[in-house]
């Protein structure tokens, strides 16, 4: 008998006797955790692959997120006189001119890695706002008049839009607006004036409740749902 017959003969012997006895308890284990693991890593590399489909298969999301936020943002104008009036603008009087910092306007919150110009448009053009990132709501008070009763309010996306890059919607979108916590900083340069801010609040709900706080962050939770994430800030320096 040749040396290949003997190799078969004894790999066939050694295979009949594993399918005989059948797998142990410990590569049951290691085969389960196997799959468990490859579970959990289809989960998450699947949900930008969702999300893409998702917008894909309905364009007109986005719209319609903008269009909630328009409306959101004609309620504001219709409920502002529940905001109580507050005339005390000595910290604004401190805030000086910086030659050093750009001209224009611009977010940045570090905690969530934000780090955007803000857009101005009248309600009627907000998406084009929206598509380059964060919308400032007109009917609504700017960093100069903090103090008035008219807070400043910032919307924008949590999701973006598909032509987007991953790094472009980090910095310009509000997709971790929710992991905002009380005291995190917000900054914004305004027409290069350095205005502070710091988180108070950031909850979920239907419609803003403080409407005496200086800066309000707004997005929707959801890419269709009237639940809005909104994070509350006041002005320190």
């Amino acid at each position: 008998m040749s040396f290949i017959d003997t190799w078969k003969r004894r790999r066939e012997k050694k295979y009949r006797i594993l399918y005989k006895n059948g797998p142990s308890t410990l590569a049951l284990v290691f085969a389960g955790m196997a799959l468990a693991l490859w579970g959990i890593f289809v989960l998450l590399t699947s949900y930008p692959i969702g999300l893409y489909l998702y917008y894909s298969a309905l364009p007109k999301t986005t719209e319609i997120l903008g269009r909630s936020i328009q409306e959101t943002s004609k309620q504001m104008v219709a409920e502002e006189v529940k905001v109580i009036p507050v005339t005390d603008p000595q910290i604004i009087a401190e805030i000086t001119r910086d030659p050093s910092l750009p001209d224009g306007h611009y977010l940045s919150i570090p905690d969530i890695g934000v780090e955007t110009v803000i857009w101005e448009a009248n309600s009627d053009s907000f998406e084009q706002a929206l598509r380059k990132g964060v919308w400032r709501v007109p009917e609504f008070a700017d960093p100069t008049q903090s103090g008035s009763g008219r807070p400043m309010i910032l919307a924008a996306h949590r999701f973006g839009y598909l032509e987007w890059t991953q790094s472009y919607r980090l910095k310009n979108s509000f997709y971790e607006l929710p992991k905002l916590k009380a005291g995190n900083e917000v900054e914004i340069v305004w027409n290069q004036h350095r205005y502070t801010y710091k988180i108070t609040m950031v909850e979920e709900g239907t419609e803003i409740k403080d409407y005496s706080s200086d800066l309000i962050l707004y997005t929707c939770k959801f890419l269709k749902s009237p639940v809005r994430i909104f994070a509350y800030a006041e002005l320190v320096k």
